[in-house]
């Protein structure tokens, strides 16, 4: 029996796509998508399985979950736990995987010489994965710290409400993660028999769709898939059907009242409208989503916005949210205003609906929408590796060949007909609101998350007052857009190989890179106002915070515009103020001045000013509400970064912050920065020497040396920082990292590949062996240009203590796997580690990514990265385990700081301390 057959349907690709693709079916049934592309270094692959948490047993919840995280602990011919991920780690790659309501995916990366085995790993587990009982206790745990972590999150609740408000007899409207209490034994149910039972079920070859990936011919390919794929077991399993209804009229016209965590303000109005999935050539929702979502003047959001009732409007739409509905979602942002008159905001967004259903269904819309829609298919970036793959394996489970890439950007023609009516479905008695906010009432418990809330019918006599209201709202809809490209060709190249600067003068530099790879009409501008402006005092860094918020939202008209003509452009701090642009290279250098200049000559109201500093103070309250992990992060930042002030005396200064003091702010940050410059993709030198002309005009540049921030320095002759928060969610949080005084490429070069074999290992002892947590990770990262090396992890099972105690343990024993590591096995992690420096990009992010961070880091010479790579062919296994001894075991060139954020569940347990600390309490007392 021949062991594959072509499926002879072609694939359509974006002109920008010169891959070859073929979908193959092997003799099991098993559907394999083929995607060769010679430019790869890595081979990738992703399986999906179209069950997911919807399909669990009404007597397991979290089933499906539960067994995505027990296949990768060994199968039949490779039975040693966790060797699949740490296999991939090593060799240049890594794996993943997700449980969705309606599907479960799983992919990995992995260096082409390893795709092979790489492959032949993910057929075991298909074929006979080892599901031990001995580690599945462990495992239960693991899934129950990964649902602690998330507990009391505000959106994961927010997200359990809307599926726990369906239909109560539709599978959906259930706890899917998965914990100790549902992950058990029960009367008529055994969990290892209904993990078995379920894997037997739905786990079959003709069930699920494979998607490959990499620098191998097609035949190679097709020749890789029968070889290694074949062993999957066809069982003829059928995907569960499922005629319980997602709704009934008692789900409809539905407020549901949630207090949330943190201090937010959040609206949500939902419509379920039947599924437009299988239409998606006309694009229905996405024609009504982008009207709904349009930051234009005089349109939803821009009013709301004037009228101070919210900060931010959002629109959104899943076409195959169930195989029944798709799903609109309307996303308002609330100002305390809003939150008050959240009636007004409901009758704006149904007086918008009602302007698209008389004015907004033409074909200057709809041609708006196609123009967008054509433009970035032909131009669409090439995208690569585990993310690829894991897309187009989930997506194959819903869309046919053909349009698998297309899907997203096919639009055939204007039916108007077909918009009207899924417009039909958006009315009041259609809707399903959420609200999160501290005056949002309760009683009711969330099952199986922290908190509280309460559900109630929309009456009759509110709908009709919000369809009353909404006839006195006045509203426009958008017009066309100017930012289309229209200049789409190609320069001619230059200066590809390596960055040239064209100027360089004190306090003023300019850098400029065309693409060595990327033919694409693209490119990507980085202006910095290089200033200690911020870091002058507690109020200029309070006031650039402000300042970004308020700029944030005047430009949401035009970065809405932009984005929709394909191109982009972002605010931030770092050593003064940056201003990003990226997309196509056709009127790029228009919208950057157009930026530079609508700051210069920005003007602001008292309520853009109140709104900022409303926002400020909450995002500043929250912070002990935010994820432990992500809190410890922040405090790392606030430690190591000089000059640093507490979040009370950042709070302190913003009430008393005025509009002049804005106002000097801009009229100073133009006035004494230095200037540097990026340009980076399809311009010319001559263009970039125009813009930077340009550029120069606008700003009073300043005759200085470029500023950088401090950041910490390792002090051998001090103890070890140690910063303790408190946090009130549940878990604790611990980042340990080692300050070193080896300084430049060489040890930063041994701390990286010393790392692709810590890492595996502290995940396998921290997370499996011990089950304190669901996500621990290191992480090596310069600091000045000394290298810092960090072990972190959140723990809903251990205080910060005893997980100090653990990451001791770990280090220590971590000297007899380096022993273990001989030099071909280190050779060959090394080789696969600088194949992926080698790898030849495939979108300009990527080719830039290195050279653009050397610039932000305020570099003299940016062409830094061939130097560096060589640092990492020199590196020796001796290389490594001397770093190893210097950072972990003598320490004497290293200075500890621990970050430990304590939570709720730990508030009795000593906090952890160390022998000869100094203990921070104020960063306010950090040197400035």
């Amino acid at each position: 029996m021949k062991s594959f057959e072509i499926i002879n349907e072609s694939i359509k690709q974006s002109p920008n796509d010169n891959r070859r693709y073929q979908k193959i079916r092997l003799s099991n049934s098993l559907e394999v998508l083929l995607v060769s592309d010679p430019d790869l270094e890595n081979s990738s692959a992703s399986l999906s399985v179209p069950v997911g948490s919807m399909h669990n047993p009404e007597s397991q919840l979290g089933l499906a979950h539960y067994l995505e995280h027990m296949l990768f602990l060994g199968s039949e011919r490779y039975p040693v736990i966790n060797e699949y991920s740490k296999f991939m780690s090593q060799h240049g790659g890594y794996t993943n995987a997700y449980t969705s309501q309606e599907s479960t995916v799983y992919g990995f990366e992995v260096n082409d010489n390893s795709f092979e085995e790489a492959l032949d790993r993910l057929g075991d587990v298909m074929r006979a994965p080892l599901l031990d009982e001995k580690y599945a206790e462990k495992e239960r745990h693991t899934v129950n710290a990964e649902h602690k972590t998330y507990f009391d999150n505000d959106m994961r609740k927010l997200y359990a409400l809307q599926r726990y408000t369906l239909n109560p007899d539709y599978p959906m409207a259930r706890f899917s993660t998965g914990d100790l209490t549902t992950l058990t034994d029960k009367p008529g149910s055994k969990l290892q028999q209904e993990l078995e039972q379920f894997f037997a079920d739905y786990y079959s070859a003709n069930l699920m769709k494979v998607a490959l990936t990499g620098p191998r011919s097609i035949e190679e390919l097709q020749k890789a898939a029968s070889e290694y794929l074949t062993q999957i077991p066809n069982k003829n399993a059928q995907k569960p059907v499922i005629v319980t209804p997602m709704l009934t009229a008692k789900e409809l016209a539905l407020k549901v009242e949630m207090k949330p965590t943190a201090d937010l303000k959040i609206l949500q109005v939902n419509f379920l409208v039947p599924s437009v999935k299988d239409e998606y050539m006309y694009q229905p929702g996405g024609y009504i989503s982008r009207l709904l979502g349009s930051d234009h003047k005089g349109g939803l959001s821009d009013y709301l916005q004037k009228a101070g009732l919210a900060d931010s409007v959002m629109s959104s739409f899943y076409a195959p949210h169930s195989d029944e509905y798709s799903k609109f979602s309307m996303q308002f942002k609330l100002t305390s205003k809003g939150l008050k008159e959240q009636d007004t905001i409901i009758a704006s967004l149904f007086a918008f609906i009602n302007l698209v259903k008389e004015q907004g269904i033409n074909k200057q819309q709809y041609q708006e929408q196609k123009k967008s829609l054509d433009q970035r298919f032909e131009f669409l970036t090439k995208n690569s590796g585990f993310n690829y793959v894991m897309a187009l394996s989930a997506n194959m489970q819903v869309y046919p060949s053909r349009d698998l890439l297309f899907f997203p950007y096919r639009l055939d023609s204007f039916n108007e007909k077909f918009i009207t009516q899924v417009l039909s479905y958006l009315t009041p008695e259609n809707s399903r609101i959420f609200e999160l906010s501290q005056q949002a009432k309760g009683g009711t418990q969330i099952p199986y998350y922290q908190g509280e809330y309460a559900k109630s019918a929309v009456s009759i006599e509110t709908q009709q007052a919000w369809l009353k209201q909404a006839e006195t709202i006045e509203l426009i809809l958008p017009k066309s857009n100017e930012w289309q490209p229209e200049n789409l060709s190609l320069v001619k190249k230059e200066h590809s190989e390596k960055a040239a600067q064209l100027v360089n003068k004190p306090g003023y530099s300019v850098w400029f890179q065309q693409s060595e790879y990327i033919d694409e009409p693209k490119a990507i501008i980085k202006l910095q106002l290089n200033s200690n402006i911020a870091d002058q005092s507690a109020k200029s860094r309070v006031t650039m915070n402000l300042l970004l918020s308020m700029l944030r939202k005047q430009f949401a008209e035009l970065n809405f515009v932009t984005q929709e003509a394909g191109l982009g452009f972002a605010l931030s701090s770092s050593n003064g103020l940056v201003i990003s642009t990226s997309g196509y290279s056709d009127k790029q250098d228009k919208l950057l001045l157009t930026v530079l200049k609508q700051i210069q000559n920005a003007k602001f109201s008292e309520q853009s000013l109140t709104l900022a500093k409303q926002d400020m103070h909450r995002r500043l309250n929250n912070k002990a509400k935010i994820k432990a992990m992500d809190l410890a992060l922040d405090g790392f930042r606030q430690v190591v970064r000089q000059p640093a002030w507490s979040d009370q005396t950042l709070l302190a200064e913003v009430q008393s912050l005025t509009l002049n003091d804005v106002d000097l702010f801009i009229k100073q940050l133009f006035d004494s920065s230095a200037l540097r410059l990026l340009a980076l993709g399809n311009l010319s030198s001559t263009q970039v020497l125009e813009l930077s002309a340009a550029v120069e005009k606008t700003v009073n540049i300043q005759a200085a040396d470029f500023y950088v921030i401090k950041r910490l320095n390792a002090d051998l002759n001090q103890g070890a920082l140690n910063y303790q928060l408190s946090s009130e969610m549940q878990d604790d949080a611990l980042a340990s990292i080692y300050l070193t005084t080896l300084k430049g490429d060489k040890p930063l070069a041994a701390a990286e590949l010393l790392n692709k074999i810590l890492r595996p290992a502290f995940y396998d002892q921290i997370r499996t062996q011990e089950q304190l947590t669901y996500s621990p990770f290191t992480a090596t990262f310069p600091v000045n240009d000394h290298v810092a090396f960090g072990l972190f992890t959140q723990s809903p099972a251990a205080s910060n203590a005893q997980l100090h105690l653990r990451f001791n343990a770990f280090l220590n024993n971590f000297k007899k796997i380096i022993e273990a590591t001989d030099e071909e096995k280190f050779a060959a992690i090394k080789k696969a580690h600088i194949a992926n420096y080698l790898a030849k990009p495939t979108a300009m992010s990527g080719e830039f990514a290195y050279l653009i961070n050397e610039w932000l880091s305020v570099k003299k010479e940016i062409n830094n990265k061939q130097a560096y790579i060589q640092c990492l062919q020199e590196t020796s296994l001796a290389d490594i385990n001397k770093f190893y001894q210097d950072v972990f075991v003598q320490s004497g060139k290293t200075q500890s700081v621990f970050i430990q954020v304590q939570g709720e569940k730990f508030i009795k347990e000593p906090r952890l301390t160390v022998a000869g600390e100094v203990k921070i309490t104020d960063v306010d007392k950090l040197p400035k």
